[in-house]
């Protein structure tokens, strides 16, 4: 699943590939790409809550869904 946020003409890009491990990219507005790798669905969606919650903060808006 990917996932958008945007500010001002950029974007911050959230992938989830679900599988073993459990794949979660950020590609963040200068195209800089961080890859993590969680065994545990729970570790996962404690990270995609962080991360949604510090865009928010930053003044992101999203998620939005790309198909």
């Amino acid at each position: 699943m990917i996932y958008l946020f945007s500010k001002r003409q950029q974007f911050v890009q959230c992938e989830i590939h679900p599988g073993s491990p459990h794949l979660f990219t950020i590609v963040d507005s200068s195209g800089e790409e961080l890859t993590e790798r969680y065994h545990s669905t729970t570790d996962l969606q404690e990270r995609w809550s962080e991360v949604t919650s510090q865009l928010s903060r930053e003044g992101w808006s999203g998620p939005h869904i790309v198909d």
